[in-house]
C-alpha cells in the first residue's frame, strides 16, 4: 500500500485549483463584472491535461501540483483587484485629496499560486509621498501618521462602496475584503514607495521599495516585493527554463497537503520561493523535456539542505532583506517537506518500476 493517499491528495489539488475547496461559491453573483456563474461552472467541468497524463496516480499528482492554474482563473483575481482600484482612487482624490497608485504583489503576479481561487494583495501607495531609504528611521512618526490616514481613508471608502462586501480590519497590515460582489479576496495594503539606495544608484523600478504599516504595535515595515518577483521571474525564465515556477508550486503543493494532513509547516510561500530560487537551474530546465526532472531537483535540493547546515543557514532571500532559515522551527518544517519529497519520489519509482532515483528523470513526460 502506499505511504501517501493519492486519492485524497489529488480530490484536494482539484478541488483547490478550480475553486470547489471554498466553504462558499465565490461565483454564486453575476453582478461580479468579471466573470457569469456560466462561465464559473464550465471552468469547474474542465478536464485539465494533468488528470489525464497518466493513469499511475503519483505521476498525476507530482504533474498537477506544477501546473500553473487556469489562465481564466488568474485573470479573475487581477480583474478583482482592479474593481477595487476603480473604486478608491478617484473616492481617495475627491474625498480626502490624497492622490494613489496602486500595485500587486505576491503569489498571483509572480504566479506561482495554486489556488484557482487565489486571494490577491493590492498595494495602496500614496503617491504624494515617499521617503528615500536614509530617512525611514528618523521620521518613522510622521509615517505612521500618513500611513493610519491613508489605511482609515480606504476602509471608509471601502464601506461606502461595498456595503455588501465583509471588511475585515483587524489585520496589522491589510483591510480584508470577503464576499458580496467579489469573487476573489483582496488584502488592500496601504503603503509608500521607498527610493531605496539601489534605485537611487541604478534607476530600476523592481528596485523601489514600499512602507507599509503594522498597525497594531505600531510601526512601519519596508518590504522590497518587485525586486523578490524580479529575480525569480527572471531566473525562471532564462535560466531553468519554466522550470523554477513549477517547482515552487510544487512545493506548496506539498505543503498544503502536509498541513490538512495534520503537520504543521512554518516555511511561508515567500520562503520555499526563495529556497528553489538556489537551486540547480541546469536540473530543473529539464523539466522542458522530461516534467519529472523536475521533483528529482527539488527532492536533491530539500535533502541537500537537510545535510548541508552551513551552507542552509547561508542562504538569503533573492531580495536579500533575511537568511531564509532565520527560526528552528523552519529548519524542522524542511526536515518535514524533505522527508514529503522522498516518500513522493519513492511512490513514483514504484508506479514506474524503477530501481534508481535518477532514471525517473529520464522518463519522457512533457507537459
Amino acid at each position: 500500500m502506499s505511504e501517501i493517499d493519492f486519492y485524497k491528495r489529488l480530490n484536494r489539488l482539484e478541488k483547490r485549483r478550480k475553486g470547489t475547496d471554498l466553504t462558499y461559491n465565490a461565483f454564486d453573483s453575476v453582478t461580479a463584472g468579471v466573470t457569469s456563474f456560466n462561465e464559473f461552472d464550465e471552468l469547474k467541468r474542465t478536464i485539465e491535461k494533468w488528470q489525464i497524463v497518466s493513469d499511475k496516480p503519483s505521476i498525476r499528482y507530482a504533474v498537477g501540483a506544477m501546473q500553473e492554474v487556469s489562465k481564466r482563473y488568474t485573470e479573475i483575481s487581477i480583474e478583482t483587484a482592479k474593481r477595487i482600484e476603480k473604486q478608491l482612487e478617484p473616492r481617495l482624490l475627491n474625498n480626502h485629496n490624497i492622490v494613489t497608485e496602486y500595485r500587486l504583489q505576491g503569489s498571483v503576479p509572480l504566479n506561482i499560486h495554486i489556488k484557482g481561487v487565489s486571494d490577491v494583495d493590492l498595494l495602496v501607495l500614496n503617491k504624494s509621498h515617499y521617503r528615500t531609504e536614509g530617512y525611514l528611521g528618523t521620521l518613522r512618526h510622521d509615517d505612521i501618521k500618513i500611513l493610519r490616514e491613508l489605511r482609515n481613508a480606504c476602509t471608509y471608502e471601502l464601506r461606502q462602496a461595498y456595503p455588501a462586501v465583509t471588511i475585515d480590519t483587524t489585520g496589522a497590515k491589510s483591510i480584508t475584503l470577503t464576499g458580496g460582489s467579489l469573487p476573489r479576496d483582496v488584502d488592500v495594503v496601504p503603503s509608500h514607495w521607498v527610493e531605496t539606495y539601489e534605485y537611487q544608484q541604478q534607476k530600476h523600478l523592481y528596485l523601489r521599495g514600499v512602507n507599509i504599516l503594522d498597525n497594531k504595535t505600531p510601526t512601519t515595515l519596508m518590504n522590497l516585493p518587485f525586486k523578490h518577483i524580479f529575480y525569480i521571474d527572471y531566473k525562471c525564465k532564462y535560466y531553468a527554463d519554466g522550470g523554477l515556477k513549477k517547482s515552487i508550486r510544487l512545493c506548496k503543493t506539498i505543503k498544503a497537503d502536509l498541513v490538512e494532513e495534520g503537520k504543521v509547516i512554518y516555511l511561508s510561500s515567500f520562503d520555499l520561493a526563495s529556497i528553489m530560487y538556489h537551486s540547480n537551474l541546469e536540473n530543473l530546465k529539464k523539466g522542458r523535456t522530461n516534467a519529472l526532472a523536475i521533483v528529482l531537483e527539488t527532492k536533491r535540493f530539500f535533502d541537500y539542505l537537510y545535510h548541508n547546515p552551513n551552507y542552509r543557514n547561508s542562504l538569503y532571500t533573492p531580495d536579500m532583506t533575511r537568511k531564509i532559515f532565520d527560526s528552528y522551527q523552519k529548519e524542522t518544517s524542511l526536515t518535514t517537506m524533505s522527508i514529503a519529497l522522498d516518500k513522493l519520489v519513492t511512490e513514483i519509482r514504484k508506479d514506474l518500476g524503477y530501481l534508481y532515483d535518477e532514471t525517473i528523470g529520464s522518463y519522457p513526460l512533457v507537459i
